[in-house]
């Protein structure tokens, strides 16, 4: 039997495994990955842990819920992905499908950096990649009241979402400070009188 090359699986990567490859499930699975595991060696092959948060095929942009699964690694596949792995990564896409600000490809205008890098969340640490503050920093902050003066509501709900995030790797921070870190900061500041 030739030795085939197994993929290589980052954080990020978005993957598939047919159904029978992995443990506990039934169809076909695609996920978009936040953690690498440890590979386990088994009389089938090599067997990785992955954690990831499950995408509805076919279109892959509906994010069903978050999982732990054991993939028989030589059955998984690496879709391509337009998105960087470091912004799938930290949930930093609030952008919509209809163009306005924040499409994963405008890169330099939804992602301002400061001389390090941008100011985006590092997992499962949630400190910012640039500065090593909590996330969201300052500057992160700073950048997601401007850009969305106009829509709280919008901005409330992305930062609930990163929160519902963090709480699977947070989980010794109590959850009022959660709260407050992640999305009572935002409630504090005012919304903008008039467009």
């Amino acid at each position: 039997m030739r030795n085939r090359r197994l993929p290589a699986i980052r954080v990020g990567d978005v993957v598939t495994v047919a159904e029978g490859h992995y443990h506990a499930g039934i169809g076909r699975l695609t996920l978009s990955v936040v953690e690498v595991g440890a590979r386990e060696r088994h009389t089938d092959g090599v067997w990785l842990h992955l954690r990831g948060v499950q995408l509805r095929q076919p279109d892959l942009r509906v994010r069903l819920r978050q999982r732990r699964v054991l993939v028989r690694l030589d059955a998984v596949r690496v879709l391509p992905s337009p998105r960087s792995s470091i912004r799938w990564l930290a949930l930093d896409r609030p952008g919509r499908p209809d163009g306005s600000p924040g499409r994963p490809n405008e890169l330099s205008a939804a992602y301002p950096s400061g001389p390090a890098g941008p100011h985006i969340a590092a997992r499962p640490s949630w400190l910012c990649l640039n500065c090593r503050r909590e996330w969201p920093c300052p500057d992160r902050r700073a950048n997601l009241l401007a850009r969305y003066r106009n829509d709280r509501f919008s901005l409330l709900l992305y930062l609930g979402l990163c929160l519902t995030e963090a709480s699977f790797d947070l989980q010794d921070l109590p959850p009022e400070l959660a709260y407050h870190r992640f999305v009572g900061w935002a409630r504090q500041h005012p919304p903008p009188t008039g467009t």
